[in-house]
């Protein structure tokens, strides 16, 4: 799998370069972000909370149209747009004083829907079925050796150097408009002008124009909603974690951003290792959904023992073990989720549902901190019991997709798909009928 990874279309390697870069400055704040809301801002989990369902309530809005806009004007100009305002909003992250500031800040980051459903589309627009998780795998390594280096990278820099965490967020408004200048010149178009599907695709009528919300509509499909919810569970249990993980290690074991840092750094390494050279090859032995419900319990596993390896025996060694079960979960997981959607999807409208499926991933951001943010403070053992339900539901939705045939009728919609379903069972009651005459 990694021959046929190094063998990806010309076009995917520069998306690729400029990507990394663009996620390594992210991956920088990941680490001193919470810490700088608690001790830079006074901030409790309820407010870290807020704030990061805030920014997914804009994505849960700018995802969809972005992707729509997407697979019509291009795949190109929508990327290197995401990457400019991720840009602008890093440098004003940098310099708020205030609750309310960061607020209306993230606020607005989170408008540009982020650049990755917008990678994932590229991927399929110049891959095939076959070659999908192979690419997705690589695409998938590239992203955990970033999410290593930039945790990595702070730890290193806050161990030399007394600095303030916001330069931070300069730094990654550097690297994102770096990666946006490199994009430039060397990112190529992936979606033909042939296969672009216009905004208004009216002609002389006007009543014929569809709206964003209508183009959705036609593609719920049964198996995409079932992938949908499942995105929606898999989130909110990772959210559940991401958005109380640093109040955890703290109370726990005294931790703080270096410690977390550390943690993030050599779980990127393991998470890269299993996306390149593991997933590929557990996806054509196994199927893509058998690999994801694989994932689903793994992280399910986690859950359940998280709190009893950190809370009660307050166990280092145990508590490290189990991330390593939770790592190799969501490393299954992540690159499964677009390969699905990939397979159900319409290709016409590629951008648009990538676009969706991170809206799911946004709308759980939505709720996932107010919730756990707010359980937290009351007691964590709630929190993390609801995540495990929740990753366990993410691996039974995504298996219930398989019950239906979605590589048909997929331009009729909801609609489409129920007269389909209704036309082969008809067929097969009429099969039925003619073998039971032919006996008689």
């Amino acid at each position: 799998s990694l021959d046929e990874a190094m063998t990806m279309p010309r076009s995917l390697r520069g998306l690729f370069a400029m990507l990394f870069v663009e996620i390594f400055g992210a991956a920088l704040t990941i680490p001193v972000f919470t810490y700088f809301c608690i001790a830079e801002l006074k901030l409790t989990a309820t407010y870290v909370g807020l704030i990061m369902s805030m920014f997914s309530a804009a994505q849960l809005f700018g995802a969809p149209v972005v992707g729509r806009l997407s697979d019509a004007w291009g795949r190109r100009n929508a990327l290197l747009g995401c990457f400019c305002w991720t840009s602008v909003c890093f440098l004003a992250t940098a310099g708020v004083k205030t609750f309310s500031g960061l607020l209306i800040v993230r606020t607005f980051a989170g408008l540009s829907g982020g650049s990755i459903p917008i990678t994932q589309a590229m991927i399929m627009d110049v891959t095939t079925q076959e070659e999908r998780p192979s690419v997705l795998g690589v695409m998938g390594g590239l992203l955990g050796v970033a999410f290593t280096l930039g945790p990595g990278t702070i730890v290193l820099v806050l161990s030399m150097w007394d600095l303030e965490r916001r330069w931070v967020f300069v730094a990654a408004s550097l690297f994102a408009l770096v990666g946006c200048i490199v994009g430039y010149f060397v990112l190529e178009e992936t979606l033909p002008e042939r296969k672009r599907r216009p905004i208004c695709t009216a002609g002389e009528d006007s009543k014929d124009c569809k709206t964003v919300v209508e183009d959705i509509w036609d593609c719920c499909t049964p198996s995409l909603m079932c992938i949908w919810v499942g995105r929606f569970c898999s989130s909110f249990a990772n959210l559940c974690l991401f958005s109380t993980y640093a109040f955890l290690i703290r109370d726990a074991f005294g931790w703080g951003d270096r410690e977390l840092g550390m943690v993030l750094a050599s779980g990127g390494i393991i998470g890269a290792l299993i996306q390149l050279l593991l997933y590929p090859r557990m996806s054509k032995a196994m199927g893509k959904h058998t690999v994801y419900g694989f994932g689903a319990a793994l992280v399910t596993m986690y859950f359940i023992a998280l709190p009893i390896a950190t809370l009660d025996q307050r166990s280092i060694q145990f508590h490290l073990c189990l991330k390593v079960l939770f790592i190799s979960g969501t490393a299954i997981m992540d690159p499964g989720i677009p390969d699905l959607v990939a397979y159900h999807a319409p290709e016409d409208r590629m951008g648009l549902v990538q676009g969706m499926t991170n809206g799911f991933r946004a709308l759980a951001s939505v709720a996932a901190p107010l919730v756990a943010g707010r359980a937290f403070d009351i007691s964590p053992y709630f929190v993390y019991c609801m995540a495990a339900m929740a990753a366990a539901v993410s691996g039974v939705c995504v298996a219930c997709a398989t019950l239906f045939d979605t590589r048909r009728g997929l331009e009729a919609g909801v609609a489409g798909r129920l007269a389909c379903m209704g036309e082969k069972l008809a067929g097969t009651l009429e099969r039925g009928e003619t073998k039971l005459l032919l006996k008689k």
